[in-house]
């Protein structure tokens, strides 16, 4: 269509109108080859699978819009012709164009000798066009190894007369991440934009470009130990892992400041530690004709360090008036992850000002990462009822009450707005500035009963239905906390440059409470 004038694009829709059209087009294509070859010879087995891997990602955006009313509405009687094309000038703005490409070389080999021993050797040679030029491609080896022992000869009268399995596993691989990483985040990129009104055509800078940008690389050592017993009443299994993770992708402050753009994508320096244990355990308690219980549980515990990070970074930016440029979550080295930094409050002084330790300096005040997490099963089962209940528990973290800290202060009541009756009642100054610190950081611990389910099967005779079930379930029906908020399990991100957060209440909505009742009826 021609363009047409665009004196009057941006007048008052009143005598004028507007209308937009937009097409977005999104294109995957993916291109798989693989070989594989199987290979059984007494007592060994031989598994063997090479291939390639090709997917691009396209998104094609265009817009068009319209101006100028072929029937103006000025009275109110005038009737408005909703249609695009009842308008006299048309013009395409910004197109918008975004692909990614995705490459991969892989092999693997499984190898078992006599159903005891069993090795697994896997390598990925991944490309991305999101990386700089000089590092499109990152190589991630896995190796993994099992012993049984219980089939071994001599644990006939040990290990195999007490187990169906006890094995023992050793595992170590790597493996790469481009989430979060812009399409096009490492190169340098401009845009040339048209002649619009009595503006002349011209380029303009967008972003620099960073050759060196890596992939996110994540290696992992681990040992376990799985166990099944004679009568399969109880089973387990036991893990340790530990895992190292460099070159983090984040969305950094341009080196020295002298670019046309605050930030570009940037690796991280130093490296960051997940270490600890993981148990699951699952035991058939009761096993009868009429009723039956079944529990199953796991737990993970879990240590975090952020380590060899030269200058601590800071994040978490806390909104609320008065706020602006506030902070309170540090990555430092030698602390976790997403650590709280911040005044320790001491409560207040006789005259209701907030008191604070050293100064009120800044201080480490834990972290928003827990550092345990557990859940419990119970399955029960008598005819044709059917139970199950699951619990979850989540500890050793905190939460910062950004929602406290931004509208319930005392000062709130003086401009006729709600507050917490603890706040009410207490001898704050109506003047004390609510500023960051612990006294609006909380503990988080909580359990959760996140799930419970009760169905009844029916009986029948029935040549037209095969089956009919009742059911009965509920999500979030319980909430077993300290924490003074609505609700712990909460993560705004409130990130500062491109550095993530965690742990922040700030205005969110809770998790619902849902209950659902249904049918399930099969012919």
């Amino acid at each position: 269509m021609p363009n047409g004038p665009s004196e009057n694009l941006n007048n008052p829709i009143f005598g004028n109108g507007r209308t937009t059209r937009q097409n977005n087009e999104l294109r995957s294509t993916l291109l798989e080859q693989y070989v594989t070859w199987d290979r059984d010879f007494e007592k060994h087995s031989f598994n063997i699978v090479g291939g390639y891997s090709y997917q691009s990602f396209q998104n094609e955006y265009r817009q068009k819009v319209g101006w100028g009313l072929n029937t103006p509405v000025v009275n109110p009687g005038d009737v408005f012709i909703k249609n695009f094309d009842n308008f006299k000038n048309y013009r395409d703005l910004f197109p918008g164009f975004d692909k990614n490409e995705l490459q991969s070389f892989f092999g693997r080999v499984n190898y078992s000798y006599d159903n005891k021993y069993f090795l697994t050797a896997t390598v990925r040679v991944d490309g991305s066009s999101r990386f700089g030029a000089n590092n499109r491609y990152g190589t991630f080896p896995a190796f993994a190894a099992k012993w049984k022992l219980s089939n071994e000869k001599f644990a006939e009268r040990s290990i195999a007369k007490w187990f169906n399995e006890f094995s023992l596993r050793a595992n170590y691989g790597i493996i790469g991440s481009q989430d979060g990483l812009a399409s096009y985040g490492a190169v340098r990129l401009g845009f040339a934009y048209p002649a619009f009104g009595t503006n002349p055509a011209g380029n303009a800078f967008q972003q620099d470009e960073n050759k060196d940008l890596k992939w996110e690389q994540a290696a992992t050592t681990g040992f376990g130990l799985d166990f099944t017993t004679r009568n399969s009443r109880l089973s387990g299994t036991i893990d340790y892992f530990y895992t190292e993770r460099k070159n983090l992708l984040v969305l950094d402050y341009v080196p020295g400041g002298f670019s046309a753009t605050a930030r570009l994508f940037a690796n991280l320096p130093g490296i960051v530690v997940n270490k600890g244990w993981e148990f699951s355990l699952s035991y058939k308690i009761l096993q009868g004709r009429k009723f039956n219980w079944e529990v199953s549980g796991n737990l993970t515990k879990i240590s975090n360090e952020y380590r060899d990070l030269p200058n601590p970074i800071i994040t978490g930016a806390v909104s609320g008036q008065g706020l602006t440029g506030a902070y309170a979550q540090t990555f430092v080295a030698g602390q976790p992850l997403f650590t709280w930094s911040m005044p320790v409050f001491q409560g207040f002084d006789g005259n209701g000002n907030a008191r604070y330790e050293k100064g009120a300096a800044n201080q480490l005040s834990g972290t928003a990462l827990p550092n345990m997490f557990a859940g419990l099963t119970n399955n029960f089962s008598m005819g044709n009822w059917n139970l199950s209940v699951f619990l979850n528990a989540v500890t050793g973290f905190k939460v910062y009450d950004n929602t406290s800290n931004a509208l319930f202060l005392k000062g709130s009541l003086r401009n006729g707005r709600n507050v917490t009756t603890s706040v009410a009642n207490s001898n704050e100054n109506p003047f004390n500035p609510g500023s960051v610190s612990t006294r609006f950081l909380h503990n988080g611990d909580f359990i959760r009963l996140a799930n419970v389910n009760l169905s009844y099967t029916f009986n029948l005779e029935s040549k037209v239905i095969r089956s009919l079930s009742v059911f009965a379930s509920g999500q979030n029906l319980a909430l077993f906390t300290k924490y003074p908020g609505l609700d712990p399990e909460v993560n705004v991100d409130k990130q500062i440059a491109g550095v993530p957060s965690r742990g922040f209440d700030y205005t969110q909505y809770p998790r619902p409470r849902v209950v659902t009742v249904g049918v399930n009826l099969a012919f």
